[in-house]
């Protein structure tokens, strides 16, 4: 809008001597024709002016008009921003609503599995939640939501309905430590599921664990699964410990190197089952 006032103003300052003589040359007719009776008067004045302006006019009003147009698509514009805004605010809280369902619902089945593995198993059992990771460069431990309130003691087992986890260390009122078995100071008796063949389950201080003490012709196979022997009265007998991925010959021409992974992901372990008592031992 300001710009076409402006070259309208620059119009009229560039031919304002045109406009002025047409104005006196108007003035001097309407002069003439004042005592013509057979002519209106100011007749040929109001038709010439009208002739005049109306583009003038005509210019205003368009001008008027695209301000008058521009504004209106503006406030839509402006509308519809807030609109989009708010749109996009119901969309984010639709999906950490849908987000926040999903993990209940995760949750929900996890300690499903969890309580029915218990109340399934040969041996009493009480379930726990994880609620803090360890953060110590070899050390792998967790903390779990009960303590001697609860019943938890040392060297209770702690296990999941996919296998072994760990074991208590130690039991403060309302919480307690979990050494997971990838500890290096983790130490489970153990079988081949297939051959029977004993052996000890070691942590190698990250993620994995190294079965010792296999001798070199012992019966032992790649996916071979090892088991809890249950013989140091800790872990009841049977549990999946994990499956055998890599076998070498030791160093020491004597026994095997055996890696292990761990049939529980005890990276993201969330929901456990502690074993208050194994209920029987055994010395298969």
């Amino acid at each position: 809008m300001r710009i076409s006032e402006r070259k309208l103003s620059a119009f009229f300052k560039k031919h304002h001597t045109i406009f002025v003589s047409v104005a006196l040359a108007l003035y001097s007719l309407h002069l003439a024709l004042t005592y013509q009776k057979d002519v209106p008067r100011g007749y040929i004045v109001r038709e010439t002016l009208s002739v005049m302006v109306t583009p003038v006019e005509r210019l205003i009003l368009a001008v008027r008009g695209g301000a008058v147009g521009a504004w209106s698509r503006y406030v839509f514009l402006v509308g519809l921003t807030d609109e989009n805004a708010e749109l996009q605010r119901r969309i984010l809280e639709l999906q950490d609503e849908n987000n926040r369902l999903k993990e209940e619902a995760a949750s929900g089945r996890r300690l499903k599995d969890i309580f029915e593995y218990a109340d399934a198993a040969p041996f009493n059992a009480t379930a726990a939640s994880v609620t803090a990771y360890g953060a110590g460069l070899w050390s792998r431990t967790v903390t779990i939501n009960k303590g001697a309130a609860a019943g938890m003691d040392k060297d209770l087992a702690v296990i999941t309905s996919s296998g072994v986890v760990g074991r208590v260390i130690e039991a403060g009122t309302r919480s307690s430590t979990v050494l997971l078995a990838t500890d290096v100071r983790s130490a489970i008796d153990v079988f081949v599921e297939r051959s029977r063949t004993k052996g000890v389950v070691e942590g190698n201080g990250e993620d994995g664990l190294i079965l010792k003490y296999i001798r070199l012709d012992d019966d032992v196979s790649v996916g071979d699964r090892i088991l809890t022997s249950g013989i140091a009265g800790v872990f009841p007998k049977g549990l999946v410990v994990g499956e055998v991925v890599r076998i070498e010959k030791s160093k020491d021409n004597f026994f095997k190197y055996i890696e292990v992974r761990p049939a529980a992901n005890l990276a993201t372990v969330e929901d456990v089952i502690v074993v208050t008592d194994t209920g029987f031992h055994s010395n298969d």
